[in-house]
């Protein structure tokens, strides 16, 4: 995939159905005290599934390269691009990037209304996982501000949170082929762009 790499969107990463959805729709109700005393029809639970998915892939329907930017920013390695005592604001700088692995999660959750109950009933783990050739990106105010041509592999999975504890971690699908991706031309990001984490220092005690 090449002049339509930016398009491409983290639910394409992923299956468009969910085999194990309605087994963890039914573990979730069934370890919830109020949930469980109503004994609805199996079909309900079906139903729960199918809009939970349909939920999850429509909240992931955004461009994979908005998310890279993020994963760049929590990188040590570009912390002290947040300093602007550095890097003046009003300065822009070009970072040239050779190979390298990153990663970046994130826990979407779906909220159900069941009849006369609205709670939180599932969440899940996502991670994408970037192999990058090559990329650039411009800095300014502490901030990337912009994405240069990007050479990279990207594969997504998603994984249930049973009972919305992370120590405890479903497998949820065959992780599918990673996508190859290659930015051709600037991707401009939304104004500031997306800040750099400063680099957290231990405490100092006497």
């Amino acid at each position: 995939m090449t002049s339509n790499a930016a398009a491409c969107t983290v639910s394409e990463l992923l299956p468009s159905k969910f085999e194990q959805m309605e087994e963890a729709v039914e573990g979730e109700i069934a370890s919830d005290p109020e949930l469980a005393q109503n004994r609805w029809p199996r079909i309900v639970n079906r139903l729960i599934a199918t809009k939970a998915t349909q939920a999850v892939l429509g909240a992931l329907n955004q461009s994979v390269l908005m998310v890279l930017p993020g994963a760049w920013a929590r990188a040590p390695e570009l912390s002290e691009y947040s300093d602007t005592s550095k890097y003046p604001p009003d300065e822009e700088t070009t970072l040239y990037l050779g190979e390298h692995k990153l990663a970046a999660d994130y826990e979407p959750v779906v909220n159900v209304r069941i009849f006369n109950i609205e709670k939180r009933l599932l969440t899940f783990k996502l991670i994408l996982s970037f192999q990058v050739r090559s990329a650039s990106m411009k800095i300014r105010n502490g901030h990337i501000v912009s994405i240069g041509e990007c050479d990279c592999a990207v594969e997504a999975e998603l994984k249930h949170l049973v009972g919305g504890n992370p120590g405890v971690e479903s497998v949820f699908h065959v992780k599918l082929k990673s996508r190859e991706l290659k930015l051709v031309e600037a991707l401009e990001l939304t104004a500031p762009g997306v800040p750099i984490s400063p680099l957290r220092r231990p405490a100092v005690t006497d």
